[in-house]
């Protein structure tokens, strides 16, 4: 195929899937086991605390304090327990 001189970049997908390709590749044919499953482990806990951040971000309970009421000098009461 005649690109006229142009390079011509694959798109995101596609590198993205070579990538892991290539990754799989590597990690399943040439690590041995020791190595391959602590790895397995790690990678699928920073996956889990990366998405669970972002849900977290995403859908997350109000900030306890807004900004407005900083700025007006409102404090937040907050309610103490007796301790006995």
């Amino acid at each position: 195929m005649d690109t006229g001189g142009e390079l011509v970049l694959a798109s995101r997908w596609g590198v993205a899937f070579d990538l892991v390709r290539l990754v799989f590749a590597a990690f399943h044919h040439h690590l041995p086991e020791w190595v391959r499953y602590p790895l397995l482990a790690f990678g699928c806990a920073v996956v889990v605390h990366l998405g669970l951040g972002w849900l977290r971000e995403r859908f997350g309970a109000p900030l306890e304090e807004s900004e407005a009421d900083r700025e007006s000098g409102e404090a937040v009461q907050e309610s103490e327990a007796d301790v006995r």
